[in-house]
């Protein structure tokens, strides 16, 4: 064996050990930071007069969207984009009335700095087999020990166990899959109570999945699914719709667009999960991503994936934008150690 490969399985089972260990029990706090906190206020106030500035032109559009027309998506996926854009560019001495706010106005000069929306290196198609399967495992590994499953399935249950209580055999199915990390955590942990499913349109990261859980003894459907089409997983009766660590790669009229079809097709509800941007956390996910794994890939992904998620006001301000929403109850919340959901619930 290599010098190199037998230092890495020495650091792998002497090493990695101590440091899940130490991840372990940060992951029980809230580790995004004060700053989040203290700026909080003035982003709700920020988010309400967003809605109320660009609802009534998106409303104009939302029926050209359901039916697909091109140009009235564009037009959209714009407006949702602007309305973003001027949430964050909302200063505190714009729509603040605190004594305090000069204060305010300081950490929203440094939290501006924070976002910055880059690709990751495992967006390219073209990037190495071996590399991506590497990656991906040191992700798994990360989200086992640091409770982020925990977290969604925590998020997830109240629409689980509104689709139990009908009697029926839930069906979870997750859209944005990657190589369905989640769809596997959720088999493991639901076993034969919930049918568990899970989408892509990215065929060579499912073929991932299905190798995996033929591994582990696993029953997850893998299939390509446009998150913008779901109209098969309504016809099959699909309880639970969730969108997964994905939501920073999407662009925020598109996630806008999801949220709507997920609603619209799922007979309980849905429900979106993502980190949340802070300084804290990337200063926690830029240290451990280097000591853990040990792999470029897994700490340039890693913290720019940080860098490109939303805030749960931004998220709260999507979701209120989304087209042609169908009668249901939208919740945002947070969930340690650094997680933002937006959960949908279909009402009578």
């Amino acid at each position: 064996m290599p010098r190199a490969s037998m230092l890495s399985e020495v650091l792998r089972r002497r090493f990695d050990p101590a440091l899940e260990a130490v991840m372990r029990r940060v992951s029980r706090r809230d580790v995004r930071g004060p700053l989040r906190a203290a700026l909080a206020p003035h982003r709700s106030r920020a988010m309400r007069r967003t809605i109320d500035r660009f609802k009534p032109a998106i409303a104009r559009l939302e029926g050209a969207v359901l039916r697909g027309e091109a140009a009235a998506i564009e037009r959209f996926d714009a407006l949702v984009a602007e309305a973003v854009t001027t949430m964050r560019a909302e200063r505190p001495s714009d729509v603040d009335r605190d004594p305090r706010s000069r204060l305010t106005e300081l950490l929203y000069a440094v939290d501006a700095r924070l976002y910055c929306d880059k690709p990751e290196l495992m967006d390219d198609p073209s990037f190495p087999e071996d590399e991506r399967t590497h990656a991906l495992d040191v992700l798994d590994r990360f989200n086992h020990c640091t409770g982020i499953y925990a977290t969604v399935m925590a998020a997830i249950e109240p629409l689980v166990e509104a689709a139990s209580a009908e009697g029926k055999r839930p069906i979870v199915h997750d859209v944005a899959a990657g190589h369905g990390g989640l769809a596997l955590h959720l088999a493991e942990r639901f076993g034969d109570r919930v049918a568990i499913e899970a989408s892509d349109l990215r065929e060579e990261y499912l073929a991932l999945g299905r190798a995996q859980a033929a591994e582990r003894g696993l029953s997850v459907q893998f299939s390509v699914e446009d998150a913008l089409a779901l109209g098969g997983l309504s016809q099959r009766g699909v309880d639970v719709i969730t969108c997964t660590q994905a939501i920073h790669h999407f662009p925020p009229g598109m996630i806008a667009r999801m949220m709507s079809e997920a609603a619209r097709r799922a007979r309980v509800g849905a429900c979106f999960i993502d980190g949340e941007r802070s300084f804290t956390t990337l200063g926690l996910v830029a240290l451990v991503g280097a000591l853990y794994g040990r792999t470029y890939t897994f700490y340039y992904d890693a913290v720019t994936s940080i860098r490109r998620m939303f805030y749960e006001e931004e998220l709260a301000l999507v979701a209120a934008l989304a087209p042609g929403m169908p009668k249901v109850r939208v919740e945002t919340g947070i969930a340690p150690p650094s997680h933002v959901f937006v959960r949908i619930t279909r009402e009578p």
